[in-house]
């Protein structure tokens, strides 16, 4: 039996984590087959949130994505800190790859597709919104830096209360409110300035 077997792997300190992290990169067989069970929230996330997204892909598609994003977690292994359990870890990189993905495929798009003479092209016409790539909101929410940028990914990306981001923080409730508040303000301006293009 190995020491932090799946029991005890998901102590609230992730310390645990981070040590079945590190004894399956040295290959320890059980610890990898342990990781390996752990990692398999990663299919049920991607199904889940591309439904959210309104199922754009083909399966073979989502299934391709699986793929690549297993790999690349597991090529980020060795960054891996225990801050978060691995499944909030693997959530948030599988949703970014997710994303990223979606931008590609729909830069794709927007590049191969032949121009619609029927479309209304009246430059007075205005949008009702200026659209923001995926990656250009990742982008921002890493330059505002944590705890902020974490704060509002849990709350929007992951769904979560603010009592469970507080319980999660081990936090008062309108500490993390406040965190959060401040923080869309001032992710809100660094999106506005790369509207304008500066």
């Amino acid at each position: 039996m190995v020491p932090g077997s799946d029991g005890d792997v998901r102590e609230s300190s992730h310390s645990s984590d981070l040590d079945l992290t590190r004894r399956a990169l040295a290959g320890e067989p059980l610890a990898v087959e342990l990781l390996c069970r752990r990692l398999a929230c990663v299919p049920a996330i991607l199904r889940d949130r591309h439904a959210r997204y309104g199922s754009p892909l083909r399966p073979e598609e989502l299934e391709e994505i699986q793929q690549e994003t297993l790999v690349a977690l597991w090529a980020k292994l060795p960054v891996y800190e225990g801050r978060a359990s691995l499944e909030t870890w693997a959530f948030r990189f599988t949703v970014l790859e997710l994303l990223k993905s979606l931008a590609r495929r729909d830069r794709r798009r927007n590049y191969l597709a032949e121009p619609d003479e029927t479309l209304d092209t009246t430059p007075d016409r205005e949008d009702p919104e200026p659209s923001l790539e995926p990656e250009r909101l990742h982008a921002g929410l890493e330059r505002l830096g944590p705890p902020a940028n974490d704060i509002i990914r849990m709350r929007h990306f992951e769904e979560r209360s603010f009592e469970e981001i507080a319980d999660f923080y081990g936090e008062p409730l309108n500490t993390i409110k406040a965190r959060y508040y401040r923080g869309m303000e001032r992710l809100k301006a660094l999106l506005e300035k790369h509207m304008r293009g500066e």
